[in-house]
């Protein structure tokens, strides 16, 4: 195989090796390399994945607003100095990212290359000569091999097209970044987005022959029902159906716990509702591969969001997604955070949010879930023609999320209505993650009937609000005149493919955008 990086990410995740092994690196002879046991590589696998949050694929899709001054990030759009955060909210094809995409340290393709650089790779190239257990061994390689091949589909699926048969073979995709990459003496030339999934699927092969994996990881390691999601998605991603559906089932047949969201709420009345109040549980028994990626409320789930979930869903009536005071975003602080809409005129947007207080929200964003799995079986089958068996499942995850009182099945109907019920679901179940941006770019990459068109309307108050009746806890109205700003997303727009970031394509000039 070819070994196909960058030399700057490869260099820094050198710098990022030496660095987090500082915990031994005293005590090992000078002149002897570290590294060399199997309990040293295997403290590279204790790592948070912090870095992984980031939040520009759900502003593209529209489950989130940018917290910040909406009217003021606008209008600076408006007159020629764009932002990150204001084309992905405005949906402008006709600006030149490349020059506003930001640091690759901070940003996905630094976090995904430093994963791979840092952990992944050090542990493939030295475990076989390392000292220690040799069933250990297997078992850290074989998760070096998985972790690798995941953020490498992470990474082709953010800064590439989605994989098209027909066009895959010539696609521009990403660097693979294989253990014995020359970083001294090498540039990266970008593999092909066909070339990128076969290695994938070479690095989960081998990790499968180790025969290693654990059925019952810790939450933030990877097991044997990660690596089968790993290939189910991957193949979900070919169009390989078949293949996604029993890769899909053989994760299932570790791990098919789901939460229920009936019987899971907690008996905790949140003054002023006498209701108890939905807590999502932190490294619940969906979660396949745990990044700590929890976080405050401190951001703005759209109107369209919202409607897309069943008015009876128990997270929108009494948890996470609570909208029970419609109120509004103020110069990017919310209100119960110390917000003051009135004192701020001029600067607020008129859209609900939700008020969330210290409570926090526990999602994997960039990870897998049994959800995920039970969702790839579902497409599966509605692909196959198997309408009833697909909506069955898509109803085996509705009636653990709905208010068991107002809970009604969908009717089984044509393949359309099929296909609508699976993105409802699916983007309800994968709010405030990465994933709803990937299945939209996938769906949306050559099939029609499987294409989304995505529209907003943003309704600004220039003037600011007054409180209904004078009292906040009622409600805002906004002070006339309003202004309305209309945006639309095309199936094959340039946005679905994100730009790599100034700093490698500068260093790397192997590194062409792909859009």
């Amino acid at each position: 195989m070819r070994t196909i990086t960058i030399r700057f990410f490869a260099t820094l995740a050198l710098l990022l090796i030496v660095g987090s092994c500082s915990d031994f690196t005293d005590i090992t002879p000078k002149g002897q390399s570290i590294l060399n046991k199997v309990e040293e590589l295997e403290l590279l696998l204790n790592d948070e994945y912090g870095q992984l949050q980031s939040w520009e694929p759900m502003y593209l899709v529209n489950d989130n607003i940018p917290p910040q001054n909406i009217l003021d990030l606008i209008s600076r759009h408006e007159n020629g100095i764009p932002s990150v955060e204001s084309v992905l909210l405005t949906w402008d094809e006709t600006v030149d990212r490349t020059h506003i995409s930001q640091d690759p340290q901070q940003y996905l393709y630094g976090a995904f290359y430093g994963i791979i650089g840092r952990i992944a790779n050090p542990i493939i190239a030295n475990v076989d000569k390392a000292s220690g257990s040799e069933s250990k061994a297997a078992q850290i390689k074989a998760e070096a091999y998985v972790l690798r091949a995941y953020f490498h589909y992470l990474a082709v699926n953010f800064f590439s097209k989605a994989y098209n048969p027909a066009t895959a073979a010539t696609d521009g995709g990403v660097p693979y970044m294989l253990e014995d990459f020359d970083i001294i003496n090498e540039l990266a030339t970008k593999s092909t987005v066909e070339e990128v999934y076969e290695f994938i699927l070479d690095d989960l092969e081998a990790a499968f022959a180790l025969d290693a994996l654990p059925e019952n990881p810790a939450k933030m390691r990877v097991g044997k029902a990660f690596a089968y999601a790993v290939k189910a998605k991957v193949l979900m991603a070919m169009r390989d159906y078949a293949d996604a559906d029993l890769a899909a089932t053989a994760s299932l047949e570790i791990n098919d716990k789901l939460l229920d969201h009936r019987t899971d709420r907690l008996a905790i009345p949140m003054p002023p509702f006498d209701i108890p109040f939905f807590n999502r549980p932190k490294f619940n028994d969906e979660e396949l591969f745990y990044h700590m990626s929890s976080f405050t409320m401190r951001y703005i789930f759209s109107p369209e969001l919202l409607a897309s979930f069943d008015p009876q869903d128990i997270l929108l009536k009494y948890g996470e997604l609570e909208n029970n005071v419609a109120t509004y975003l103020t110069g990017g602080v919310l209100m119960n955070q110390g917000g003051n809409t009135t004192s701020l005129a001029g600067v607020q947007t008129w859209f609900h949010y939700v008020m969330a207080g210290d409570y926090k929200i526990h999602y994997s964003i960039n990870s897998l879930t049994t959800v995920d799995m039970y969702l790839t079986r579902a497409e599966c089958l509605l692909r196959n023609g198997n309408i009833p068996a697909a909506m069955a499942i898509l109803e085996k995850l509705r009636e653990r999320r709905i208010d068991p009182n107002a809970y009604t099945p969908m009717p089984v109907g044509t393949k359309a209505d099929a296909i609508a019920a699976l993105k409802q679901v699916s983007r309800c179940e994968n709010f405030a993650t990465s994933k709803n941006f990937i299945n939209m770019k996938r769906w949306n990459a050559t099939e029609a009937e499987w294409q989304t068109t995505l529209t907003k309307t943003l309704t600004l108050a220039p003037q600011g609000f007054m409180p209904l009746g004078g009292n906040p806890m009622n409600g805002w109205t906004p002070i006339p005149p309003v202004v309305t700003k209309s945006y639309t997303l095309r199936p094959e727009s340039p946005l679905w493919i994100f730009p790599f970031p100034q700093a490698a394509i500068n260093y790397n000039p192997n590194l062409t955008q792909n859009y």
